[in-house]
């Protein structure tokens, strides 16, 4: 990766893990799940997003390709791809680390930032965007996570950028095209059966049209655009999808409970793991993106 050391980068957040001091990691933003960091720290010029270290090489290699995978099929679908390459850094304990490597996206850009700037308006062509690509890509195998959050809008394109998480379903049903174990290590052994049962039905949600931009109505409201849920609706309608506003509260409200709480138990395994003198593999975020709805 031209102009980023990855082990020096591993070693930074490795030493920001165990200490807490995180003052030498520039943050840029974070989801629920994976949290983009600035490098150089001093004066970033490239985004990295760290993924759970996995147990061997091989794992990480399956990882990568389901990622890859996702971009085939993001592309055939004619979504634009923020430029991402992935990386491996294999560490002395064997384990290896994957690092998604972007250039520093222009934050204007960002859907809700571009909803917030715009005019109240019956239509927006972001929304009409989203929209027809969402039914492009959805299908019984793959998930699309189409919340504002996750795209670019330069006036004329919309552009992913977020592919942390690739929500690709085998062809059993009950499980992704990729090892979840280094993603399922951040929780206590005894809940891993069951949250990796209940996640991945709540990934079910995104692999249909319906479910998905429903759930992207979800971050409308929590971000404060609710403004932008009718005009959704109806661009969805004219492409035969039915959405469900109240639903989509629903989703709301199930999810600012559920989330802030998994974070929690994290922290909690997290210091049950360093005080046992083990190693904890992740870098958490100091809260999750609901956390805006408990400001007044």
């Amino acid at each position: 990766m031209p102009g980023v050391d990855l082990a020096a980068v591993e070693a930074t957040v490795g030493h920001a893990i165990r200490t807490g001091d995180e003052s030498a990691l520039k943050l840029l933003g974070h989801g629920e799940i994976s949290i983009v960091l600035g490098w150089p720290s001093s004066a970033p010029r490239h985004a990295l997003k760290r993924v759970p270290p996995f147990a061997t090489r091989a794992a990480a290699d399956t990882y990568i390709a389901a990622v890859e995978k996702n971009f085939e099929l993001l592309r055939a679908a004619g979504v634009g791809i923020w430029p991402t390459s992935l990386h491996i850094t294999e560490r002395p304990d064997g384990r290896a680390v994957v690092y998604h490597h972007q250039p520093i996206a222009d934050v204007s850009q960002l859907g809700p930032n571009v909803l917030r700037a715009a005019e109240p308006a019956d239509h927006h062509p972001f929304l009409e965007a989203v929209v027809t690509l969402t039914k492009s890509v959805c299908r019984p195998d793959v998930g699309f996570d189409v919340q504002a959050a996750n795209w670019l809008w330069d006036g004329t394109t919309a552009t992913q950028i977020d592919f942390s998480s690739p929500f690709l379903i085998d062809h059993t049903g009950k499980n992704l095209q990729f090892d979840t174990t280094s993603f399922l290590r951040e929780y206590p052994a005894a809940m891993r059966p069951l949250l990796k049962r209940e996640l991945l039905k709540l990934i079910v949600r995104y692999t249909t049209p319906e479910g998905s931009l429903n759930d992207m109505l979800s971050h409308l409201y929590k971000e404060g655009l609710e403004q932008w849920v009718e005009p959704t609706v109806h661009i969805a309608r004219a492409h035969d999808i039915t959405l469900d506003p109240a639903a989509a509260q629903q989703m709301l409200a199930d999810d600012a409970k559920l989330l802030p709480l998994l974070l929690k138990v994290k922290r909690s395994q997290r210091w049950w793991v360093q005080h046992t003198r083990r190693t904890y593999d992740s870098l958490l975020p100091h809260g999750t993106t609901y956390d805006v709805m408990a400001k007044p």
